[in-house]
């Protein structure tokens, strides 16, 4: 029986998994996406001036390297894609979507994570949906993975999410091993933690919150095929964006 979840399979599509109640969507990223949003970040870091002004650490729990913000430049060009994703949750939820016909994304930021770095069991606030992107994964991490199997209880550079409490027949928890590009959809209460690891080397993400709100505009605005949406980024600039502008 294997110790993680099989919920990272090579899905093109969004796809909505319940393993224990609540709903965990899950696709792969485009290799343009995290080509561009890798070149995003290395450009950040190789700038001292740059680092500087996206660090978004104060407002992150990760005990990691770096946790900076997104370039809105590079997340507008791809927020119609994520709110593609965003629109395909939200509505295999018919109970919630009719509140949440508006979607704003907030908050977007890169981790940066190496040997040794954590990040403690947390949730997000100020938002409706976070997610989880992964960019990359150090060379060399699946040896340490190999040893680790043998363990009882393999943890090194997992993420794992908790809901609720164990009993009978029922976990109350889920590991993922990460694969790059891979994509995770979450409720925002939805407590998550990542693992530390041994292998030299970055392991990269990147994630963002999205709130929700009724849709005021749907009177007077119909050519939007999905919901609206604008895009907040913290520190930098705020802008709004239409899919199909």
């Amino acid at each position: 029986m294997s110790h993680y979840s099989n919920l990272n399979q090579d899905n093109k599509e969004l796809k909505i998994y319940r393993p224990f109640g609540p709903s965990i969507g899950h696709c792969k990223l485009p290799q343009e996406l995290i080509e561009d949003f890798n070149k995003d970040c290395d450009g950040i870091v190789a700038s001292k001036e740059k680092s500087k002004i996206h660090d978004f650490s104060d407002d992150l729990v990760g005990n990691v390297k770096q946790e900076l913000i997104i370039s809105p430049e590079t997340f507008e060009k791809w927020a119609p894609y994520f709110q593609k994703l965003m629109t395909a949750y939200i509505e295999a939820h018919p109970d919630n979507s009719r509140e949440l016909q508006k979607i704003v994304f907030k908050s977007g930021w890169y981790v940066r994570s190496f040997e040794g770095d954590f990040n403690p069991l947390h949730y997000h606030t100020n938002c409706h949906v976070s997610c989880v992107g992964y960019l990359s994964l150090p060379e060399g991490i699946e040896e340490e993975w190999k040893k680790e199997d043998q363990d009882h209880y393999p943890t090194a550079g997992g993420i794992e999410m908790q809901f609720g409490q164990v009993h009978l027949f029922s976990t109350n928890t889920v590991r993922i091993r990460p694969k790059v590009g891979d994509y995770y959809i979450f409720p925002w209460w939805m407590y998550h933690m990542v693992y530390p690891f041994r292998t030299k080397g970055e392991r990269r993400s990147f994630s963002f919150n999205v709130f929700g709100a009724p849709r005021e505009e749907q009177k007077k605005i119909n050519y939007y095929p999905t919901l609206i949406f604008s895009i907040i980024m913290p520190s930098l600039i705020d802008f709004s964006c239409h899919p199909n502008s």
